[in-house]
């Protein structure tokens, strides 16, 4: 399913639903001959992974809002004909000791497949998505933040030649380091301190060096910090696809952000979503972090991910 060599036999609609430690997404779409047609996207802010790290379980309350997400999202995803629906457990899911109880549940409760990725499918699904829709040449490094881990990937046109996922997203380090309204910088430097010490354990020195162009980011902070490096005043992904963001502007925004309760950063800054804001501060030291380890002046945004990995290996 997340294998990189894949022939396209005839056009296929799928749905696919990935369910993060912090949303559940779902991407219905058409892929042919390589390409995916995208029909509709739709997020829900579930925290399936809330206090797993501290639990080491997915709580009765996370898997009930994050059932409803997928039930609705299965429904949609039959009214528009799919061939093909399948949902794709990770970070949260993978740690939680009942967290493949609960895929198998799902399976059999809305009769689709269900399978929890391990890191390297992760991240090797996600560059899959990623350069799928973009022509860098060279090599290219891909960042994947998430809620509970985050996969960095570094490859070479379709290829992948290094993939690591590490034990730190937005929300893991805001429930072990931060606050989810303001935080002070003893805290920062505690977090950032602690996330320096998982890439020096995990990511091998050959990954740690400048590539080609500037590394693609994916997922809710990435993508949120661009929306408000552009001031926009709601969430855009057509106009957020493809935006630099400097690496100070990254380091910028965190000293910004972090003194403001969520409430307060959601009023100042409108395209940052409900659930995003008290989660923004843990996702964006991880994101600095990975680009300093990098030596990278910037990323550039993607909306392309996870989602269109899967769809690709699912029409292959």
């Amino acid at each position: 399913m997340v294998g990189e060599d894949a022939t396209y036999p005839s056009p296929m609609r799928v749905g696919v639903i990935d369910m993060g430690t912090n949303s559940t997404r779902l991407l219905l779409a058409e892929v042919a001959n390589g390409e995916i047609d995208e029909i509709e996207r739709l997020l829900t802010i579930t925290r399936l992974g809330a206090h797993v790290d501290r639990d080491g379980r997915l709580g009765e309350t996370a898997m009930g809002r994050t059932r409803k997400a997928v039930t609705g999202y299965v429904e949609r995803a039959r009214e528009l004909q799919c061939d093909v629906i399948f949902a794709t457990g990770t970070s949260a899911v993978r740690d939680a000791a009942n967290g493949e109880a609960f895929m198998q549940a799902l399976s059999r409760d809305l009769g689709i497949p269900a399978r929890t990725l391990s890191g390297d499918e992760e991240a090797r699904a996600t560059f899959r998505g990623v350069t799928s829709g973009s022509a860098v040449e060279g090599q290219t490094a891909v960042i994947d933040v998430g809620g509970g881990s985050t996969e960095v990937v570094i490859g070479e046109g379709d290829r992948v030649l290094h993939a690591v996922s590490l034990q730190a997203g937005c929300v893991r380090i805001t429930e072990r380091w931060l606050s989810e309204d303001a935080v002070g910088p003893d805290r920062l430097t505690v977090a950032r301190e602690e996330i320096d010490r998982l890439i020096d354990r995990h990511v091998p020195v050959e990954m740690q060096q400048p590539v080609t162009a500037d590394p693609i980011a994916v997922a809710g902070t990435a993508t949120t910090l661009a929306a408000i490096e552009l001031g926009l005043p709601g969430y855009d992904s057509a106009r957020i696809h493809g935006t630099r963001v400097a690496r100070d502007a990254v380091a910028t925004w965190i000293a910004k952000l972090s003194p403001l309760t969520a409430e307060q950063r959601r009023a100042a800054h409108p395209a940052i979503e409900v659930g995003r804001a008290p989660l923004i501060i843990g996702g964006a030291l991880v994101l600095l972090a990975v680009l300093d380890a990098l030596h990278a002046d910037a990323y550039v945004a993607s909306e392309r991910d996870i989602l269109h990995g899967v769809a690709l290996g699912l029409a292959a």
